[in-house]
């Protein structure tokens, strides 16, 4: 369940960021507070956006931040971030961004239970829409306990 890796201390709802590197930074804010991750974690996602675009942006309007575990992952773990008025990422199909999940995972096997928690939230087009439009984080996390 989604609700068993978000709570109340890594989940915010903001009305706008400045651009893509202010979500990035502040969706994986929570994970480097919970010691799941070291600083530089966000510095690797940020190169790779530079190299290769915004490849973590996995559909219309969610975005999914992660690096490699190598690149100072402690522990598997979420956070997420809802920007109400979007933000552009430079994802031409999938612009505006809303949903931000930063993920950070130890290896490519301990995190699939999370991922198909996602891939069932992210194929309800109900839910993302509600998600998208919640107004506090008790609605957020009531969306999420369903996944």
């Amino acid at each position: 369940m989604l609700t068993d890796w978000i709570n109340k201390s890594n989940v915010r709802l903001i009305n706008r960021a400045k651009d893509w590197h202010s979500a990035v930074a502040l969706s994986v804010q929570p994970l480097i507070d919970q010691n799941a991750v070291e600083s530089r974690y966000l510095q690797a996602i940020f190169t790779m956006h530079e190299q290769i675009g915004p490849y973590y942006v996995l559909g219309e309007g969610i975005a999914m931040p992660h690096a490699r575990p190598e690149e100072g992952v402690i522990k598997t773990a979420l956070s997420l971030v809802i920007v109400s008025e979007g933000v552009e990422f430079g994802s031409e199909d999938n612009d505006p961004v809303y949903i931000i999940f930063a993920l950070a995972a130890v290896d490519s096997h301990s995190h699939i239970e999370m991922i198909v928690s996602l891939s069932k939230l992210f194929c309800d087009e109900e839910a993302v829409n509600t998600l998208k439009l919640a107004q506090d984080e008790q609605e957020i996390l009531a969306i999420l306990s369903q996944f």
